[in-house]
């Protein structure tokens, strides 16, 4: 498990996906065989934004610290997988920024019910944006990924700071 230290008395947990795809949570398709597999890496974003360096799981990082969650898909199977919903957890102790790519992401608070981002929901009878911190899932919808193709699925989040 990643895990990463924030100050020194809080340890932010950087979810490796394939912890989660081993428990069934990355796709619907995926509980049905083992041709989908996944290979995440955690990158820390420079203050220019363009100098990204990878973490390891001894590497730390502090609050407001700018990381990008990056997962390459790989089909190693000979058949086409279709509608496939791919997930990805956001920890609590990070805020996600809203920039994500494939850019057409689904998103979720509670990792049950998703919808096109960005969130809203009735306040006061006002619909109002879900603030981005309350997200704690993204979710890609592939209509088929054929065999041996790829597909990467990026999202940025913020370190949060101490409570």
């Amino acid at each position: 498990m990643y895990q990463k230290m924030i100050k020194s008395e809080k340890i932010l947990s950087l979810i490796p996906l394939s912890l989660l795809l081993v428990s069934g949570w990355t796709t619907s398709s995926f509980a049905n065989s083992q041709a989908l597999v996944a290979d995440m890496k955690v990158f820390q974003i420079e203050a220019n934004q363009k100098v990204k360096k990878e973490l390891k799981a001894t590497d730390r990082v502090k609050p407001t610290a700018l990381l990008e969650y990056k997962v390459e898909y790989s089909n190693i199977s000979s058949q086409s997988l279709k509608n496939l919903k791919l997930n990805l957890p956001l920890p609590a102790d990070v805020t996600y920024t809203g920039q994500s790519l494939p850019q057409d992401a689904y998103a979720s608070v509670d990792g049950k019910s998703f919808a096109k981002a960005p969130l809203t929901r009735m306040e006061n009878g006002k619909k109002v944006n879900v603030p981005l911190a309350e997200y704690r899932f993204l979710q890609w919808n592939v209509s088929e990924l054929k065999p041996k193709q790829k597909i990467i699925v990026s999202a940025q989040v913020q370190v949060n700071t101490s409570k």
